[in-house]
C-alpha cells in the first residue's frame, strides 16, 4: 500500500481500505476529532488549539499559587521605577498595567506573560514563514514552540522570561524581513525590539551579538554594517535602554552587579554539564530537541554553499547566548529558564527539519511533539493547581508556591492579638508574599535585604511601633538577627503547609525599640541599637 503524505486529505481513506470498512470508519472518526491535533495542517486548526492553550492557562493561572518570584515583581510594581536591584523594569511595568485593569488578582498579576506567548507565537509563524516560505512549516513551529515544556508550563508565570524572549522573538522576525530582502527601515524595528528585550533581562544583550555573528558568517549581509538604518537601529536600542542605564549609575550599578557578578569562574567542572544537557532536553520537548539537533547539523552542513541559509541565520541569532550558557554550565549551575529567548528559534529550526525527515519517521515522532507537550504541560499545570501527596524524597514540585495565603492569614491573626504595628521580614519570599496577601492590613518590611528596596521616606511612626519578626527555624538558630532589636520576645510558631505536609516552619517574635534607621538601612549582624 503506498504511505500518503501526512498533509494528504485521503489519509483516512487509503488507511481505512485496508482494514474494511469497519476500521474505515473508526479511522475517519479519529481523523475528523483528533486529527487537527495530532496533524494540524490549517491555520483554524492552530487558531483552535492555541485557543485551548490559552483558557487552560487562564484557568491554571487562576488557581495556582503565586510563587514568591511573582509576588516580588507585582510589589516592585507597587513603586514604578527606571530599575530594580535584580532586573530591568519591564516586568513591573507590565504587571502595574495589567493589574490596572485586572486588579491585584493573580489572573491579573500573569495575563501579561500568557498574552506574551500569544504574541511569540504570531512571530514564530511570522519568521518562519519569511525564512522557509512554508506555510506548514510556520504552523508546525508554532505549534512546537506551544508544545515545549518550559514554554507549556512556564507561560502562567511572570517572570522577565516573558518579556525578554516575546521581544527576542519580534526582533528576529524584523530581522528575517531584512534578510529576505524587505526594506531596510526594518532595522529600526530590530532596535525598537532589541531596546525593549534589554529593558526586559540582560540575557538580551546576546542578541546583538547573535546580529554581529549573522553579518560575520553571511557574507551578504556584510554589507549592513555601513549602512545608514542599520546604525540608526542601534541607536534606537541604545536610546531605549539608556534610562535603564542612568538609573544604575545612580544606584552603585546594583542589578548589573547582581546579573554579571556570575560571569566570574572560579573553577572548572562537569558536574553541571550533564545535569544542563538533560533538563534542556526535557524542556525543550525531547522530540523538539531531536528535530533541533537534526535540523542544526544540517543546516551547518549547507551552509558550507553559497547563498543564503535560513539555518545558518537562526543558529548564528542564537549561538552567542548557546555557547554563553555551555560554558557557564562548566563551573555553576545554568537555571532551566536562561535558554528561554532562544526557544522561539529553536522551534522554528526544529521545526523546518520536520519537513525533510523521511515520512514514516515524520509520521511518527514529528505528529507526537504536540500531543507529549500538551499532556506533560496541562498534566503539570494541573498539579500545581491541586498538588497531591506524593511519595518523593526531594522537595515537591508545588513547595514554593503552596500554603503562602493561610501563612499569610496566620500571621496577620497574630500581629493583630499582639497589637503589633508592623511585620518585620528577613528573605525576600517571605517578604513579598506577605506582602501581596497582606496589602491594606499591617505594613510588611524586609529588614536584611534592604537593597533590593527602595525607600523615600523613613517612617519613624512605623519603627517606633512594635512589630512581628518572623524569621524560619534556620534564620533563628543563625542568630544573625539577634540584635536587629533592643528585645525580642518568642510567641508562636508558624508552619508553612503543603501536600506533602510542613514545608517550612517560622519562629514569630514580638521585637521592639528598632533603631530609627532599620527600613532604611536595614539590620545586619552589629547594628548598634538605639536605645
Amino acid at each position: 500500500m503506498r504511505v500518503p503524505d501526512e498533509n494528504s486529505p485521503e489519509l483516512g481513506t487509503l488507511a481505512g481500505a485496508s482494514y474494511g470498512k469497519c476500521g474505515s470508519a473508526t479511522w475517519l472518526w479519529w481523523s475528523k476529532v483528533f486529527g487537527p491535533l495530532v496533524n494540524p495542517t490549517r491555520l483554524r486548526h492552530v487558531i483552535i488549539i492555541l485557543s485551548i492553550l490559552t483558557v487552560i492557562r487562564l484557568w491554571a493561572a487562576a488557581y495556582i499559587g503565586l510563587a514568591p518570584d511573582e509576588t516580588y515583581y507585582w510589589l516592585w510594581s507597587q513603586s514604578p521605577a527606571l530599575g530594580y536591584s535584580d532586573h530591568p523594569p519591564v516586568v513591573a511595568w507590565s504587571i502595574w498595567l495589567s493589574t490596572r485593569v485586572l486588579g491585584d488578582s493573580a489572573i491579573g498579576i500573569r495575563i501579561p506573560s500568557i498574552l506574551s506567548v500569544l504574541v511569540t507565537s504570531a512571530a514564530v509563524f511570522g519568521t518562519a514563514r519569511q525564512l522557509f516560505s512554508s506555510r506548514s512549516i510556520a504552523l508546525r513551529a508554532v505549534l512546537w514552540f506551544n508544545a515545549m515544556i518550559l514554554i507549556g508550563v512556564g507561560a502562567i508565570f511572570i517572570t522577565p522570561d516573558a518579556p525578554s524572549t516575546m521581544f527576542w522573538a519580534l526582533a528576529v522576525w524584523a530581522l528575517s524581513v531584512i534578510s529576505r530582502g524587505g526594506s531596510p527601515r526594518f532595522w529600526l524595528l530590530v532596535g525598537l525590539f532589541a531596546g525593549l528585550g534589554c529593558d526586559s533581562k540582560y540575557t538580551n544583550f546576546f542578541l546583538g551579538l547573535g546580529i554581529f555573528s549573522w553579518i560575520l558568517v553571511d557574507p551578504s549581509a556584510r554589507r549592513w554594517l555601513l549602512n545608514p538604518w542599520f546604525a540608526a537601529g542601534g541607536v534606537i536600542a541604545a536610546l531605549i535602554f539608556l534610562p535603564v542605564l542612568l538609573w544604575n549609575a545612580q544606584h552603585d550599578w546594583i542589578s548589573f552587579s547582581m546579573q554579571f557578578g556570575r560571569l566570574g569562574i572560579h573553577e572548572v567542572t562537569a558536574r553541571y554539564l550533564g545535569e544542563y544537557l538533560i533538563s534542556q532536553v526535557g524542556l525543550l520537548n525531547p522530540i523538539v530537541a531531536l528535530f533541533f539537533g537534526v535540523s542544526g547539523l544540517a543546516a551547518l552542513k549547507a551552509g558550507r554553499g553559497r547563498g543564503f541559509e535560513p539555518g545558518i541565520f537562526l543558529i548564528a541569532l542564537m549561538s552567542p547566548l548557546l555557547l554563553y550558557m555551555t560554558l557557564h554550565a562548566l563551573h555553576d549551575r545554568v537555571q532551566a529558564n536562561w535558554l528561554a529567548p532562544i526557544y522561539p528559534l529553536i522551534a522554528i529550526l526544529a521545526a523546518s527539519g520536520a519537513e525533510n525527515t523521511p515520512l514514516g519517521l515524520r509520521t511518527l515522532l514529528a505528529r507526537s511533539v504536540v500531543p507529549l507537550g500538551t499532556v506533560v504541560s496541562v498534566g503539570a499545570l494541573m498539579y500545581l493547581a491541586a498538588p497531591i501527596s506524593l511519595p518523593l524524597s526531594i522537595e515537591s514540585p508545588a513547595a514554593r508556591l503552596e500554603g503562602w495565603r493561610s501563612f499569610s492569614a496566620n500571621i496577620e491573626s497574630l500581629s493583630n492579638e499582639s497589637g503589633a504595628g508592623w511585620v518585620a521580614t528577613v528573605n525576600y519570599d517571605v517578604n513579598a508574599e506577605l506582602s501581596y496577601y497582606q496589602r491594606g492590613a499591617k505594613p510588611v518590611r524586609e529588614i536584611a535585604e534592604r537593597y533590593r528596596y527602595e525607600v523615600s521616606v523613613l517612617d519613624k511612626a512605623l519603627v517606633n511601633q512594635t512589630a512581628l519578626l518572623v524569621l524560619s527555624e534556620r534564620q533563628k538558630a543563625s542568630g544573625r538577627f539577634d540584635h536587629c532589636f533592643a528585645s525580642v520576645e518568642p510567641i508562636s510558631e508558624i508552619s508553612r503547609q503543603g501536600a506533602n505536609g510542613v514545608i517550612e516552619r517560622y519562629i514569630v517574635e514580638l521585637a521592639r525599640n528598632a533603631p530609627v534607621d532599620i527600613i532604611s538601612a536595614g539590620c545586619h549582624k552589629h547594628h548598634s541599637v538605639q536605645e
